[in-house]
């Protein structure tokens, strides 16, 4: 759910909104976005190129509730209240921009004025529970719930302080999008939107199994659609992310790769293919995947950072020779930022082998 650039907070219907670049992309349709209030936006993943934007000053912000989500939902059905949730984890580089920009600021505390403010760390295992419940696909994701549970809002991602809060001040006070959604569906119910939209509603609603039987429908009507490419990908992060189960995911993650391979999906495909082989303990089919797809297409920097970023990650040294001459490559045909940034992770990628500094060996 991190990108080349924050990209404009308009764009194309279905347009995905994390580019190849940023590993794992995930995302909603814009249908579904809006119904819950949030188009999915960057989502957190590394970033080897990429400089961060600066922050305003931080403020008074949000004041969370020492309480857990169930605590609260009790809490907002005694009052008539609602519970804002925010999903995060500690190596999060956009959840940390969220909370600078805006969850930190006097700005955060009021959007969440009248609510009850927690904060979930995704990676604790007492929080698996609340992952699978409310099917968090990426991070940052922030939830609106009534008293009864219910998802009335859902903001998954984080593309600048100013769209982020119009999306929360509409979440604040919206109704349950499902109704309207099955309405379109019942209107149009052939349209590769209206399947897309419902499909994910039901989802990220723990209604799995009757969202995943719209989003199959949707691949068979609409089956070379940027929908279904999109409808994929949802799948591909429901099973892989949701409920653990790379076997599965990878899967999905290679023919949506291969079916559309020109698709913003597929990026996110290849990286999400390359992880899940290497939980699988297969590490090496993963770099020859991504090392494949950046070499068809030496001029593709976001495949390049793709597979640099594995080698990194899996300190892959027997395949980090074609990796330093496709970055030394690449690197003269960029200037500036980038090009430094490129030098900087082909000597990164040279020195694998090498023990840490006593500086940076951990104490």
């Amino acid at each position: 759910m991190n990108r080349p650039a924050n990209r404009p907070a308009s764009r194309p219907a279905n347009r995905p909104a994390n580019r190849p670049a940023n590993r794992p992309a995930s995302a909603l349709s814009v249908a579904f976005a809006i119904a819950l209030t949030g188009a999915v936006v960057s989502v957190c993943a590394p970033t080897a190129v990429v400089a961060a934007p600066t922050s305003p000053a931080p403020a008074e912000g949000i004041v969370w509730a020492q309480h857990d989500v169930d605590a609260a939902l009790a809490e907002a059905r005694r009052t008539g209240g609602r519970v804002f949730v925010e999903f995060s984890a500690a190596w999060c580089s956009v959840c940390k921009k969220l909370e600078a920009e805006v969850l930190g600021t006097a700005d955060g505390a009021k959007v969440v004025a009248g609510l009850i403010p927690v904060r979930v760390d995704f990676d604790a295992e007492a929080s698996r529970p609340l992952v699978e419940r409310y099917v968090i696909l990426g991070l940052p994701t922030v939830l609106v719930l009534d008293g009864d549970g219910v998802q009335v809002g859902r903001i998954m991602g984080y593309d600048g302080r100013t769209d982020w809060l119009a999306r929360a001040q509409v979440a604040r006070t919206a109704r349950d999008p499902l109704p309207e959604l099955r309405r379109a569906l019942k209107l149009h119910p052939d349209g590769p939107a209206e399947l897309l939209a419902l499909g994910q509603a039901l989802v990220v609603r723990g209604e799995v199994v009757e969202g995943r039987a719209l989003l199959e429908r949707l691949q068979w009507l609409a089956p070379t659609s940027e929908q279904a490419a999109e409808a994929m990908f949802v799948v591909g992060r429901y099973l892989h992310r949701v409920r653990r189960d790379p076997d599965h995911a990878r899967h999905v993650w290679r023919e949506l790769a291969m079916r559309f391979p020109k698709s913003e999906w597929a990026g996110g495909a290849w990286w999400w293919y390359a992880r899940a082989q290497a939980e699988l303990h297969h590490p090496e089919a993963g770099l020859a995947a991504l090392r494949a797809r950046s070499q068809a297409d030496p001029a593709n920097l976001d495949a390049l950072s793709q597979w640099a970023d594995f080698v990194r990650e899996h300190r892959l040294i027997a395949g980090r020779k074609p990796l330093v001459a496709a970055l030394r490559s690449a690197r003269a045909t960029v200037a500036g930022e980038r090009r430094r940034a490129l030098e900087a992770l082909a000597v990164q990628i040279e020195g694998l082998d090498k023990p840490p500094s006593r500086s940076t060996r951990p104490r």
